[in-house]
C-alpha cells in the first residue's frame, strides 16, 4: 500500500515532537542534571565531614611513666591543648613500667582508630637498641605521628666539686682515674647516654651508677655520695636555681633559655656533644590518614602557638613541627647514635 503522502504527490514531512512534549522533556534532563549534581555534592559533603569527624568520643593518651616526670608533664600539656583545639576530651592515663615498654605496648596492640594515643619519649627508641626482646616492634607497629618537642640534658655537680665548668671536671677525673663516681636517673636514659658520651669524649675513667628516677640521683649528688650527673632539665633545673647544686654544661648546639648563663659542651671544647630528651605522638599501626592529618594539624597549630612555647620553655624545652615521615626519618637517625653509645659502653638490662 502506497504512503498516502507519496501518492498524493508530495514528500513526507518529518516527524514532529509537540511543544509540550519538548518542554517536559527539557525539564526532565535539567532535574536529572541536578540529582546527578547534587549527589556528587552531597557525596563531597560526606567525605568532607569524615575527615572532619574525628574524634567522636574521648581520646585517651597513654604515658608510660609516673606522673611528675618530663613525658608527664608533655602529655598533659598535650592533652589540655588538644581538648581545647578539636573540642572532645584527651585524658591522660599513666602505664608506668618495664623502661616504658608496657604502656607502648598496649597502644602498639590497640584499635587503629585513633582514639589511643601514645607520647613517649627518645627512650622508645633507646629501648630499641638496649631491650633484647620487646613485645612490639618500634618501627612497623607503631604510626609515627610527629615530633613536638626537644630540651637538652644538664651536667650538674655536688657543689663541693672544685671545677668551674665541664672541662675542669673532666680534669679532675683524669687525676683520679676510677675515683669518682657519677650517676644517671635511669639506666638508657638519654641522660646516661649523655654520660657515655662525656666518657668517650673526655677520654675519662669513672664509674656510672644507674637510678631508678631522678629523685634518687638527685639526693645522693647532694649528699656528695656521686659527683655529678646528666639529667633532664626539667628535674635538674629547681635545684640548681635554688643553688642546691651546680650546672656545668648544656648538651645543645645552642645555649638553653632556661638557664642561659650556662655553656654548652660544645662552647667548652666537646666538638659535637649533643644529646636531647626529645617526645613524639604515636598510634597504633595503619592509622587512617585522615586522622593522622587532624592531629598533625591540630599538633602543629598548638606547637607554634605562644601558650605552649612559653610553658615548654619554662622547663627547658622546646616545640617542634614535623610530619610523620620527619619524625621517622628523624628516629632512625637517632638509633644509630644511640646503638653505638649503648655497643660502646657495653650497656645491658637483664630482662
Amino acid at each position: 500500500m502506497q504512503d498516502r503522502h507519496a501518492a498524493a504527490g508530495r514528500a513526507p514531512r518529518p516527524a514532529t515532537v509537540p511543544a509540550r512534549a519538548r518542554v517536559r522533556r527539557s525539564i526532565a534532563s535539567r532535574i536529572a542534571t541536578g540529582v546527578v549534581a547534587g549527589v556528587a555534592s552531597a557525596l563531597l559533603c560526606v567525605a568532607a565531614a569524615s575527615a572532619q569527624s574525628y574524634p567522636t568520643r574521648t581520646v585517651r593518651i597513654v604515658v608510660p611513666f609516673a606522673p611528675g616526670g618530663a613525658v608527664d608533664f608533655i602529655g598533659r600539656l598535650l592533652a589540655e591543648r588538644l581538648t581545647a583545639t578539636l573540642g572532645q576530651q584527651f585524658i591522660v592515663e599513666n602505664r608506668p613500667g618495664g623502661f616504658g615498654t608496657i604502656g607502648s605496648d598496649l597502644v602498639a596492640k590497640a584499635a587503629p582508630d585513633g582514639n589511643t594515643l601514645l607520647v613517649q619519649a627518645s627512650v622508645h627508641v633507646i629501648n630499641a637498641a638496649l631491650l633484647p626482646k620487646l613485645p612490639y616492634d618500634t618501627w612497623a607497629d607503631f604510626t609515627h605521628i610527629t615530633r613536638v618537642s626537644e630540651g637538652p640534658t644538664v651536667l650538674i655537680v655536688n657543689n663541693a666539686i672544685p671545677a668551674k665548668d665541664a672541662r675542669e671536671f673532666a680534669a679532675l677525673i683524669r687525676k683520679r682515674p676510677g675515683l669518682i663516681n657519677t650517676g644517671t636517673e635511669s639506666i638508657g636514659s638519654a641522660g646516661h647516654l649523655a654520660m657515655e658520651l662525656f666518657r668517650n669524649a673526655s677520654g675519662s675513667r669513672f664509674e656510672i651508677i644507674n637510678y631508678k628516677g631522678a629523685g634518687p640521683a638527685l639526693i645522693d649528688i647532694q649528699g656528695g655520695h656521686i659527683a655529678g650527673m646528666f639529667g633532664t632539665m626539667i628535674a635538674t633545673r629547681p635545684q640548681i636555681l635554688a643553688g642546691k647544686v651546680r650546672a656545668l654544661g648544656v648538651t645543645a648546639a645552642k645555649r638553653s633559655a632556661a638557664l642561659p648563663d650556662v655553656p654548652t659542651m660544645i662552647e667548652q671544647g666537646f666538638p659535637g656533644f649533643e644529646m636531647y630528651s626529645w617526645h613524639g605522638v604515636y598510634g597504633p599501626a595503619n592509622l587512617p590518614k585522615d586522622v593522622v592529618s587532624t592531629l598533625t594539624a591540630a599538633l602543629s597549630k598548638i606547637m607554634q602557638g605562644p601558650e605552649a612555647r612559653e610553658r615548654l620553655s619554662t622547663q627547658g624545652f622546646e616545640p617542634i613541627v614535623s610530619t610523620s615521615q620527619q619524625f621517622l626519618e628523624f628516629q632512625k637517625k637517632e638509633f644509630v647514635l644511640y646503638e653505638r653509645l649503648i655497643r660502646e659502653g657495653k650497656i645491658r638490662i637483664e630482662q
